[in-house]
């Protein structure tokens, strides 16, 4: 009885922190989330609603109430009643709990326990019990299982869904005109075994690739220093001991990558392999970082038609490649 007197005084007096704390758990713990999940969604619609729908979108998301909530703190949930339970609607007095009696109240056994009490005026309170208090079910009947809530409940999912649904294909895309699709390509194609060197080398940025041809150009310079040095049958020796084999066999720049992609120096262009999550830096520029799930970031570069290439790699051309070449055209001690 006295769990009943507090709501009906709660709700005559509209005291809503009251009303708030005597509301049982789950009822608070649902509205809390789809109040959460609404303003997630309001976040959303911009992308995955088209302009002319968006006012729409953001109206069915209940935007004048969210606004109305403040910080997700412990005010919110009072606010949240304040904002959306009218307690003219809810007509019990304190007359009408006089003379109640146990032969009022109905008990079920539960998990959890649960109780209504019938008035003489024809009302029902139903109440649940959470350790050893009874909680209030009125909010739940009121609010949560209303026809606006559940609406704004559906919105919210909906809107979210379709937002997921985007996040998902922008995370697994295989569009190499946009930077995480192309990182994508690129790491099933290191990924493969062996790594499928003809795609890596596809999907290398011109400054990657631009190292390679200056390995080549570098190389042969230095194979024409052994040459001048050194009589026929010992320039193959000179090659190996100066690193210089596989530059000098190699025919491309592609070529060249294929050869030191089956060496033991061989360095792999993508440092992570995991799914991206987000990037750094506009998707309309250039240049931006991809970053993946474990917090990884990956630097790619849009050529003048369109493509994302992975970048960052020419360091390790340089310093493979490159740099042994220019230390072979330095005149021996």
């Amino acid at each position: 009885m006295e769990a009943v007197r507090r709501t009906v005084d709660a709700v005559r007096t509209k005291d809503m922190a009251a009303l708030w704390e005597m509301t049982d758990r789950a009822t608070q713990t649902s509205l809390l989330a789809i109040v959460r999940d609404a303003e997630l969604a309001r976040q959303k619609v911009s992308l995955v609603w088209p302009e002319s729908q968006r006012s729409a979108a953001l109206e069915a998301l209940a935007s004048g109430l969210l606004d109305k909530l403040g910080p997700d703190d412990a005010g919110r949930g009072p606010r949240l009643l304040s904002a959306v339970l009218d307690p003219s609607t809810i007509t019990v007095t304190t007359e009408a709990l006089d003379g109640l009696s146990p032969r009022d109240i109905t008990h079920e056994a539960g998990p959890p326990p649960r109780a209504s009490v019938f008035t003489s005026g024809g009302d029902v309170f139903t109440f649940t019990r959470e350790g050893d208090t009874w909680r209030s079910a009125l909010v739940r009947d009121q609010v949560l299982e209303k026809g606006p809530f559940t609406a704004l409940h559906d919105n919210a999912k909906k809107t979210l869904g379709l937002a997921e649904e985007r996040e998902k294909a922008w995370r697994v895309s295989l569009d190499p005109k946009t930077p995480q699709g192309s990182y994508n390509l690129a790491r099933q194609a290191q990924g493969r075994k062996p790594p499928d060197l003809e795609a890596l080398f596809a999907l290398l940025d011109d400054s990657a690739r631009g190292a390679l041809f200056e390995a080549l150009e570098t190389a042969r310079m230095a194979q024409k220093a052994i040459q001048q040095r050194l009589a026929k049958p010992l320039r193959k020796e000179a090659y190996a001991n100066a690193n210089l084999t596989r530059l000098v066999e190699a025919t491309s720049d592609r070529d060249l990558f294929r050869r030191w992609g089956q060496s033991d120096d061989f360095v792999l262009p993508l440092s992570f392999l995991d799914e991206p999550r987000s990037l750094e830096g506009p998707a309309d520029g250039i240049d931006v970082k991809v970053v993946t799930e474990s917090g990884g970031k990956v630097p790619m570069h849009r050529d003048e038609d369109g493509f994302w290439r992975v970048g960052g790699f020419r360091p390790a051309v340089e310093k493979v490649l490159i740099e042994p070449a220019k230390r072979a055209l330095q005149p021996s001690p």
